[in-house]
């Protein structure tokens, strides 16, 4: 049967249909990298190093020098809901949305206590002290029965002036002489930043990003140098001797813990084999953490030392394989540093404090697409 349309048109028609097929191709390729991976990140510029700061008991200028896991630490001895250690910090007028998280960096694994972390705290913000002692103050966050050495909250700071961390109770098991803490981070959310990370694996991700001094500059000092106007927040989850499926049991709770993380850096299987398991648990993590409207990323596993055969390989090879099915921005090379750099591995496993910088060097430089250029 004859077309009802004249030949020319037809012609027109496709000519046209190519042309914008053409346009679609070209605006993905010209698409900002970023928004590929699921970027690019807001900004969450961190506002308190240097804040003045009062506390009780004293002391808690050294929550906000930038300085972790050290012997510089806060100590508020035995805090109890009457007699509550406090530190407040004086941000002031500006930011109208704060997350502030605190560290007890002294405790290995994200789940030790042992070391000085609260159970039982809240903060509160004020728009009239003076001293972050006196005025009014409203409860913004209360946490009861916390089991981890970091953590990170958000809340409203329209029209307020202080933040005060308050610590009312500790763990059941603690050390003798109670409550330490080493920093205490304020990141400005007013313009929707989201730049707020969770580092989760194994006892490789437990040191390597606990940011003491021997393992600057950290993560997220390498991302402030190389994207003006940025400065991550990091929470450190390392779990000792974990495998996939320990992380994949905890995913679901973790991210409920953490609401405000966007991204989740993944360092797993040097505790893994065989590689199958691996993989299908690797799967499964990644579609957890999508499904909560998260970014995942994954590291290669580090190469080791420990046997006489080349145990990270096939393992690697997994991590390759979830990532380019899942269409995930590739993550660090882990496996090939540490095969090229055999001399920093510390016991034939662990990175020592020169492999540990170079694996923060190593997230940051791989998860630069997420930022904008």
């Amino acid at each position: 049967m004859p077309s009802p349309f004249p030949r020319r048109a037809l012609l027109a028609l496709g000519a046209l249909a190519l042309t914008l097929a053409g346009a679609a191709h070209l605006a993905s390729r010209r698409r900002p990298a970023s928004e590929r991976w699921g970027g690019p990140l807001r900004p969450a510029p961190l506002v308190s190093r240097g804040k003045p700061v009062a506390s009780s008991p004293p002391g808690g200028a050294v929550l906000v020098d930038g300085a972790y896991r050290t012997g510089a630490v806060w100590c508020g001895g035995h805090p109890t809901p009457g007699a509550p250690a406090w530190v407040a910090i004086r941000v002031g007028r500006g930011p109208r949305r704060l997350l502030l998280s605190w560290s007890s960096s002294h405790n290995h694994d994200y789940d030790d206590v042992y070391y000085g972390a609260p159970a039982d705290y809240r903060i509160e913000t004020s728009s009239d002290s003076r001293d972050g002692a006196d005025g009014h103050w409203r409860t913004v966050v209360q946490v009861t029965g916390n089991a981890v050495h970091a953590r990170a909250h958000s809340f409203d700071f329209r029209g307020r002036r202080w933040v005060r961390l308050v610590v009312t109770g500790l763990p059941a098991r603690v050390n003798p002489w109670g409550l330490f803490l080493d920093e205490v981070d304020l990141h400005d959310l007013s313009g929707g930043g989201d730049d707020v990370w969770l580092f989760l694996g194994d006892s490789i991700t437990a040191e390597v990003f606990d940011r003491a001094p021997a393992h600057q500059p950290s993560f997220a000092e390498a991302i402030a140098r190389a994207h003006p106007g940025y400065h991550p927040a990091t929470l450190a989850a390392g779990l000792c001797n974990a495998h996939v499926e320990d992380l994949v049991r905890r995913i679901d709770p973790l991210l409920a813990q953490n609401p405000d993380v966007r991204v989740v850096a993944i360092g797993i299987g040097s505790n893994d084999n065989p590689p199958a398991p691996f993989r299908a648990g690797l799967a499964e993590l990644v579609r957890r953490i999508r499904a909560a409207g998260r970014i995942p990323v994954l590291a290669r596993v580090p190469f080791q030392t420990k046997y006489p055969f080349d145990y990270a390989a096939p393992l690697a090879a997994g991590v390759d394989q979830v990532t380019a099915e899942a269409g995930l921005l590739p993550g660090p090379d882990l496996y090939g540093w540490f095969r090229d750099h055999p001399e920093r591995i510390a016991d034939g496993l662990h990175p020592d404090d020169q492999g540990a910088v170079a694996v923060n060097r190593a997230w940051a430089e791989a998860v630069s697409p997420l930022y904008p250029p």
